[in-house]
C-alpha cells in the first residue's frame, strides 16, 4: 500500500510540478515481489484478473515495464505515472535532460527507471520516440 502512494505521489508531482520526495524508498533492501531473484509464480495477466479488462495499451505498458506481475492497486498507480510523464514531455520539451530527469525523479519509486520511462513513451506518448 505505501508503494503505490509513493508513485502516486510521484505521479502527482509530475502532473502539479513538484517534486516527489527522493528519500522515500518503497522497497529498499527487499525485492520487489515478481522481480528477478525472487520466488512466486508468474501471472501473465497480472495478479487480479480485472488486468484483462484493461485497455491493450495498458496491458503492453504494463508488460514492458514490468509491472504485469503486480497487484492491479500498484498498476493503477504506475499507469498513473507513466501518463504523467507523458505530459511532463508534452509540457516541458522531449529533450535528453527532461528525460534523464524523469527516469532519475522516478529511479526511488521503480526498479528499472529508464525501461520505465521507455515504456511510458512507447505506450502513451509515441510522439516523442526517438525516431520521431
Amino acid at each position: 500500500m505505501f508503494r503505490i502512494l509513493i508513485i502516486s505521489a510521484a505521479a502527482s508531482a509530475l502532473l502539479f510540478g513538484g517534486a516527489p520526495a527522493a528519500g522515500a524508498h518503497p522497497h529498499s533492501g527487499t525485492a520487489r515481489p515478481g522481480a528477478p531473484g525472487t520466488t512466486g509464480l508468474h501471472h501473465p495477466a497480472g495478479k487480479d484478473d480485472s488486468v484483462a479488462q484493461l485497455p491493450f495499451t495498458d496491458r503492453e505498458f504494463l508488460r514492458a515495464s514490468a509491472f504485469d506481475d503486480e497487484p492491479r492497486p500498484l498498476q493503477d498507480a504506475a499507469i498513473a505515472l507513466a501518463r504523467a510523464q507523458c505530459e511532463y514531455l508534452d509540457k516541458s520539451g522531449n529533450t535528453a535532460a527532461n528525460r534523464t530527469y524523469l527516469a532519475e525523479e522516478s529511479r526511488p519509486f521503480v526498479e528499472y527507471p529508464y525501461l520505465f520511462l521507455q515504456a511510458a513513451v512507447g505506450s502513451y506518448c509515441p510522439r516523442h520516440s526517438a525516431g520521431h
